[in-house]
Formats: structure tokens, sequence, C-alpha cells
């Protein structure tokens, strides 16, 4: 009997070393192959995804168009990043394509494995506001009794998952195939806070502020851990064009306070409907611009449908010009319209929910 125990715990040794070495060489190998990458960092971006079309479809639903046309359907999520992966994208940090010189954003030169593309996700309105509590999508982020991400929805079940929203499915993905994530970098989080974050009610007059602050903050720890990353979405989700230029600075400073107190210093600032506003035709930066400087922000993005990422705009001095990048917009309209676009990323038929969308796929 002795002598099995001791063939065992000899067993269990040569394998625990055995695997270190094979990590440690693994990482050797993978640094070994990491070349300089030359060309387009593709950033797609998309909502919170329908969790359950059944609700969200259902004709007495009033969030229904806009579900249909602003979102994916879990479903359409899982085949778009199942395409992205066999067309050999590869995860990477919105932290690791830029830096700060001389007080300007610039590109950072970016290693990659060979034969890799660089893929940014990013996620907008990851708040799950009250209006759309029980209309098809989860309630909240949540960490579970083994301190696991999770969702959780409250219905007849209280249902618990963990495969039903866009960072739970990113997280499996990704276990699954590893080499889709660089750095372990996952994915940009885009938060207002007019309603809290992450379905947790932090605004200054929420009644149980204190108990939800505390719970989210552990979700916020978890998701850095894991490899999230944060951006600013505005505070109130305004129109740039509408918001006067006292509102917007209230505006930013609210996110400082109520969001950025949670999440950590933001450099990204991510704008509303995708409408920015830098210098007016004067050739000067706006005080609403300047106000974004002021807070930290670094690298602004807004929406587009081809690739732009650099000094913008191009009608003042160069030394002047912010670091600018367009995202693709991924949802159910663009699946439909801009299907040709999109042809590098994925087939849009091949990955379009057919069962559960109440708009057929249509070919122009």
């Amino acid at each position: 009997m002795r002598n099995f125990t001791r063939f065992l715990l000899l067993i269990f040794i040569f394998s625990t070393v055995f695997y270190a070495n094979f990590a440690v060489k693994t990482d050797v190998v993978f640094a070994n192959t990491l070349v300089k990458y030359e060309g387009e960092i593709a950033h797609l971006f998309t909502h919170c995804l329908i969790a359950y079309p059944e609700i969200a479809f259902r004709s007495n639903n009033f969030m229904r168009n806009d579900y249909d046309k602003d979102c994916l359907t879990t479903t359409e999520f899982s085949n778009i990043l199942e395409s992205l992966y066999k067309k050999d994208y590869i995860l990477v940090k919105i932290s690791d394509i830029y830096e700060m010189k001389n007080g300007q954003g610039v590109k950072k030169e970016l290693l990659l494995p060979k034969g890799k593309k660089p893929l940014i996700f990013s996620f907008d309105d990851v708040n799950y506001d009250t209006k759309k509590l029980g209309r098809g999508m989860v309630d909240k982020i949540i960490l579970d009794n083994e301190g696991n991400l999770a969702t959780f929805t409250q219905n007849a079940k209280n249902q618990v998952s963990y495969d039903n929203e866009c960072i739970l499915i990113l997280e499996n993905f990704i276990k699954k195939h590893p080499d889709f994530s660089f750095n372990n970098a996952k994915g940009l989080l885009c938060l207002t806070g007019y309603d809290g974050i992450l379905g947790y009610r932090t605004y200054k007059t929420s009644e149980n502020r204190e108990t939800e602050i505390e719970k989210v903050k552990l979700v916020v720890q978890k998701l850095i851990q894991n490899g999230w990353e944060f951006a600013s979405h505005s505070y109130g989700h305004y129109h740039m064009s509408s918001i006067s230029e006292e509102g917007f600075l209230k505006d930013v400073a609210r996110w400082k306070d109520e969001v950025e107190s949670l999440v950590g210093k933001s450099a990204i600032y991510v704008y509303p409907y995708g409408e920015y506003e830098i210098a007016n035709e004067q050739k000067q930066k706006t005080t609403k611009h300047l106000a974004l400087e002021k807070a930290g922000f670094e690298l602004y993005l807004g929406v587009g449908q081809k690739y732009f990422f650099g000094y913008a705009p191009f009608h003042i001095e160069k030394s002047d010009r912010v670091l600018f990048m367009d995202r693709y917009p991924i949802d159910g309209n663009n699946l439909r319209k801009n299907h040709k676009e999109y042809k590098k990323f994925f087939n849009s038929y091949e990955v379009y929910d057919h069962k559960n969308r109440i708009v057929p796929f249509y070919n122009e």
C-alpha cells in the first residue's frame, strides 16, 4: 500500500513539473512567433444581447422594434465569434493599440502571433436599465456562489445563467479557444450612468445605492481580473448637438463621480449615437471637447461602416488632432442592410437568427 501511495505521489510530482515546463515552453514559443502587425485593427460593436427572443419579439413588447434594429440574439453573437475565429482574428486590448506621447494619443506598435488579425469588440449601454427589465434581456451581471461571472434574470425561476449574454458567451468561447485572445483581452464595456451600471442602481438618488455599490464593485473587480476594460459612453446618453455646454460639463463630471469611481480610471470616450464634436469651423477645439481632454480622455470612438483609426478632424492643425477610431455596428439592421461590407468578418445570412427574428433576412 505504501509503495502504491509513493507511486501515485511520483506521478503527481512528475505531471506537475511536466505541465509547468510545458506551459513555460509554450509561452516561449508563443513569444518567439510575435511579429509586427501592420494593417486594419478591426473594431466591432454591439449592445446587450437578446437573451429571451420569445419575450423580446412578442407583439406587446414596446422595445420589440428597437431590439430588432439595435441588438443581436445570443445565437447570432455565438455564430459571429465562430466566424471571426475561423478567419484568424484575435482579440486585443484597446489599451494595447495606443499610448500617450507629449500629451497626445498616438498609435502604438502592435506585436501579434504570425498570421493573426487584431480585433476589438466593444459593447455599448451595458447598464440593463429599468425600462428593459422583463423585456427579453438579462437583468444584471452577478457573481455566483463560487465567485464566477453569471447573469441574473428575475422571472418564474429567478434564473442564473452562464450563456445568455455577451460577457459570458465570450468568456466561454475563449476557454474553448484560448488562442482567440491575446494578452488576456476580452472586450470593452461602454457604460452610461443615469440608471446605474451592469444592472445595479448606483446613481445618487437610488434608495439602495450603498448596497448596490458594494455588490457591483465585486463584479467590476472580477471583470477587470478577467481582462475586460471599461469606457465612458457619457452619463446621460445625450445627442451631442442638443446638449448645452453647461449640461455637457455636468454630464462629464457626473460620469467621473458616479461611474469612474466604480470602474477605475478610463481614458476611452465613446460618443453616444456616434455623434462627435471636436473642433468648430474656426479650427478651434470646442468647449465640449476640451472638457473631455481635461477629464483625461485620450482615445475617442465613433461609429462608421468604413475603417478609420487615425487623427481627426482633418480641417485643423495636425498637432491639434486627436486619436479617433470608428467602430463597425453589428446588429439586426446592419446584418440585413450592410452584409456586403461585413463579408471580411462573417457571412450575414449564415449568422442571422432566422428562427427568432421578426424581420426576414433580405438581399439588396
